[in-house]
């Protein structure tokens, strides 16, 4: 009986038909608990989405290539595990690298996990590796053997245990399930996507948030419901302002419309962006936030972009492909996995130039010590040679190697002869 009372009121006090009518206008109540917070709402908040972005896309970009070390510290390119294959062309038959490795940084970033599932050859060469969406398997640890176990949420699919997936953690405080960093700012970007959607409906009713209609008397019921049907009608609406509104019977219409300034939306929205890009760490110039910015800053901020954003990040996928995917045996014989980041700094390859010289002339690197810096190979003995100016002495005293005053005694001669012979 109470179930039934409960019907009739939703019915007669149209619960169902606002509900409905929500849902297709858009108009709906934002989501109030962090697991309201998916992965397809939370994309939809854009400065969330131009982070997510710029990790992926800066990820992708980096060459990715297998070595194997020699005794002496050289290394030489490899693909004896096939590893460099699957990041580099394709990670199974349906997919590039590219946008594998950018579903990748997505799925991090939004769940906290990237999980795929390896497929072997006989011999168990790994094959290919299939990706699964973050929100459609869980990682538990199985009460009964104390292993960690990658449980499909598809029915009657089986788990899978930890040396048949390959596995890349977001931040953890566990050390074998990453933490989705939606989950952890789900407040800000409810904020922020109740920002967007009051400045929607804002514009949508004309720049007009509310006003007053006055009359002098009271209306009848017919009048009022005929009233409020033509204000909505002919204008409500962003097409229909400026229209004049007419009144009748005496009715006035007392404007009291929130200025954007005054309802400090816009520093609001502004506040958001900064805290979405604190929660990614990604500078605001690159999500096209120039307020603060810029031409000595950005070059600075580009650079701790590399070293304090994307350089954990391939640290992690480093780490995950090196540990699951190359043998104890293979790292035995020197085989390695690495991201090559040189490039993302050659923007600023004049101060990495200055610096190799000063390093060079002062005596601290060799050829061969900066060659391998810029992941490039020795050029062989010679390249070992460290150089020591001649000034780098006790003041007062004269360089006490011979061999090294005969050498200044023989060029200064040359340039004697050389200045003689031109007379």
């Amino acid at each position: 009986m109470k179930l039934i009372n409960r019907l009739k009121l939703v019915f007669n006090e149209g619960y169902f038909e606002r509900a409905v009518r929500d849902f297709f206008s858009g108009d709906g109540p934002p989501p109030e608990s962090a697991f309201d917070v998916g992965g397809s709402l939370a994309l939809k908040y854009n400065a969330l989405f131009g982070c997510l972005r710029v990790l992926a896309e800066t990820f992708i970009s980096v060459p990715f290539a297998e070595f194997t070390k020699g005794k002496n510290g050289d290394r030489e390119i490899t693909n004896e595990t096939g590893i460099s294959d699957l990041f580099k062309y394709s990670p199974n038959d349906e997919m590039d690298a590219g946008p594998f490795k950018e579903m990748g940084m997505y799925q991090i970033n939004l769940g906290g996990n990237f999980v795929c599932v390896k497929q072997r050859t006989v011999g168990g060469k790994i094959l290919a590796l299939n990706p699964i969406e973050w929100d459609r398997i869980s990682i538990e640890r199985d009460p009964a053997t104390k292993k960690i176990v990658y449980k499909p949420t598809a029915p009657g699919a089986k788990p899978y245990e930890r040396d048949q997936v390959f596995h890349v953690l977001g931040p953890t405080y566990n050390g074998f399930v990453g933490m989705s960093p939606i989950e952890y700012a789900a407040q800000s970007i409810r904020l922020g996507l109740t920002y967007e959607k009051f400045s929607v409906n804002f514009f949508k009713n004309g720049v007009f948030t509310t006003g007053v209609f006055e009359h002098p008397g009271a209306l009848k019921e017919d009048a009022y419901k005929r009233l409020k049907k033509d204000i909505e009608d002919n204008w409500t609406g962003l097409s229909k302002s400026g229209k004049p509104i007419l009144s009748e019977d005496g009715m006035k219409f007392k404007d009291i419309a929130i200025k954007l300034v005054d309802a400090e939306l816009l520093a609001s929205k502004r506040f958001q962006v900064e805290d979405i890009c604190r929660v990614y760490r990604v500078p605001l110039h690159l999500v096209q936030n120039l307020e603060r910015a810029t031409f000595s800053n950005i070059e600075q901020q580009s650079l701790e972009f590399v070293m304090y954003t994307m350089l954990p990040w391939f640290k992690r996928w480093e780490s995950a492909i090196n540990s699951q995917l190359v043998t104890p045996e293979q790292r035995e014989r020197g085989i390695y996995t690495e991201f090559n980041i040189s490039g993302l700094l050659r923007g600023d390859a004049a101060s990495m130039a200055t610096a190799f010289a000063t390093g060079r002339q002062w005596g601290w690197l060799s050829v061969n010590d900066i060659r391998r810096m810029l992941n490039m190979n020795s050029i062989g003995p010679d390249g070992d040679i460290y150089l020591q100016p001649m000034n780098m002495i006790k003041a007062g005293e004269t360089p006490d190697d011979p061999a090294a005053t005969l050498e200044s005694k023989k060029i200064l001669d040359e340039v004697k002869k050389l200045v003689e012979s031109r007379k």
